[in-house]
């Protein structure tokens, strides 16, 4: 443990074990901390630590000291503490699964002790083995690529749904607006390109040796992501239970409105160029109903698609034209 840790832990053992506050002169008896031959020098160093604490969630209260000019210190267990929980039998059942899957040691008393918090506590019995996939994504890949400086191959999709096949020489990932960018040199265009990390279909393929490119010395990432910053909208959208999920984990909250048996459900700060591919994913189980702008513009994404696709209408329906 480091040497701040400690007297961090320390100070709050000993502000949650008194019965009255203590003084700083206290503390540093109590603690053995903040024991400099300046004084203040200590006192400026316990000032530290209690604002550290305070801004980890510790509720330090400072009073005054009964027949004393000096302030006192201490943390009230009650707002300290954390109160009783209660958990429903599907919570536990979650947590019990979560734990499970750690496979670290004590799980079968971890287990036992989350069993006993059921409304209904049972015995402990062994879970069934439980396994769970977890695909891995383009980030591992083009990390690797970027350090080591391996060119890449892979699928992409474009904003208007298109798929092409890229080989590039990765440069570096940048972060734009919530969104993962590959900076790269495309080798089919000759040129500098981003490409949204998202929109890599599979994994992409190493390829060639390593250190078969330099990165170069003038590359200014941050403009090769920079585009038009478009004001975010609000958008509505009819959804159905199928897609009301998706929406919601984005904001979506339900204006209490319906059009035929959807819900209409209002989602914040969308923004038309970056979001359309989003907007675009959630057909057929929702429909943008406002505002007018970006309802054309999410229709003629879908015509594009669907005459990409040679077909009529998505799960049978029209789209407006």
């Amino acid at each position: 443990m480091g040497d701040k840790a400690e007297r961090l832990v320390n100070l709050t053992v000993a502000l949650l074990e008194t019965r009255r506050p203590l003084t700083f002169a206290e503390i540093r008896r109590r603690t053995g901390f903040y024991a400099q031959r300046d004084h203040e020098s200590g006192r400026r160093m316990f000032e530290r630590d209690k604002d550290d604490l305070r801004r980890l969630g510790v509720p330090v209260v400072v009073s005054d000291v009964a027949f004393g000019e000096e302030l006192g210190y201490r943390i009230d267990r009650r707002d300290y503490e954390l109160p009783d929980i209660d958990l429903t039998a599907e919570e536990v059942t979650a947590l019990a699964i979560a734990v499970h899957l750690t496979g670290g040691e004590g799980v079968k008393l971890a287990l036992t002790k989350l069993l006993a918090r059921a409304p209904d506590p049972m015995p402990s019995v062994p879970p069934p083995p439980v396994r769970v996939e977890v695909a891995a994504d383009a980030v591992d890949a083009v990390a690797a690529a970027v350090v080591t400086r391996t060119a890449l191959g892979f699928r992409y999709r474009a904003a208007d749904g298109t798929l092409t096949d890229r080989e590039v020489d990765p440069y570096a990932v940048v972060q734009r607006r919530g969104s993962w960018y590959l900076v790269a040199r495309d080798h089919g265009r000759d040129a500098l390109r981003a490409f949204r990390l998202d929109r890599i279909q599979g994994a992409p393929r190493p390829f060639g040796e390593a250190a078969s490119f330099t990165t170069p010395p003038d590359l200014d990432v941050a403009a090769a992501v920079s585009g038009p910053e478009l004001a975010a909208v609000e958008v509505e959208l009819a959804v159905d239970a199928s897609a009301r999920w998706a929406v919601e984990s984005r904001g979506g909250t339900d204006t209490g409105h319906k059009l035929g048996d959807r819900a209409v459900l209002r989602v914040p700060g969308i923004d038309p160029a970056r979001d359309r591919a989003w907007l675009l994913g959630l057909a057929p189980g929702a429909t943008v109903v406002a505002p007018n702008e970006v309802v054309e513009e999410v229709n003629e994404g879908l015509r594009s698609v669907l005459a990409a696709h040679g077909a009529a209408g998505v799960d049978g329906r029209e789209v407006p034209s």
